[in-house]
């Protein structure tokens, strides 16, 4: 199964690998990418540490995740389920991360991650998802749901 973190994407503006890619090489010269255009393996100083698919709708993946997470969220309570569950309706694509614990090191791992998220934040409007956690936005977590 695994462990996934997505970022959902409520923007006009598509995401594109080569904006991932970009954006990370940007922020380290030792992240390295395998794949294609709808996904890639990200490494980062030799250690695989993620898997990245970019679900769109038509796709055959995006509206049974989508439809999965607003289930989720609706179970979830406070202030912000209405954002997220806003957020998701509005969503135009799902930057979605199996992160890989190749190394064991869970905090590299998950730091190796973050720019990629910070990135997404400062261009891209939209909310973080981390299983097990919740909602995300760039100031934290939002809505927690387990």
């Amino acid at each position: 199964m695994g462990y996934y973190m997505r970022y959902i994407v409520a923007d006009k503006r598509p995401v594109t690998l080569a904006d991932v890619r970009s954006a990370l090489t940007a922020a380290s010269p030792h992240y390295k990418f395998e794949g294609d255009e709808i996904g890639a393996t990200i490494s980062f100083r030799g250690h695989r540490v993620g898997h990245l698919t970019l679900n769109v709708p038509g796709d055959g993946l995006f509206d049974a995740e989508r439809a999965e997470l607003i289930t989720f969220a609706d179970e979830g309570t406070g202030s912000a389920k209405r954002r997220v569950i806003d957020t998701l309706h509005a969503a135009r694509a799902i930057v979605a991360v199996q992160v890989l614990f190749g190394d064991g090191d869970t905090e590299r791992t998950l730091a190796s991650l973050d720019p990629l998220w910070h990135w997404l934040h400062a261009n891209r409007n939209g909310l973080l998802q981390a299983d097990g956690e919740g909602y995300y936005h760039q100031q934290g977590l939002i809505l927690a749901l387990e």
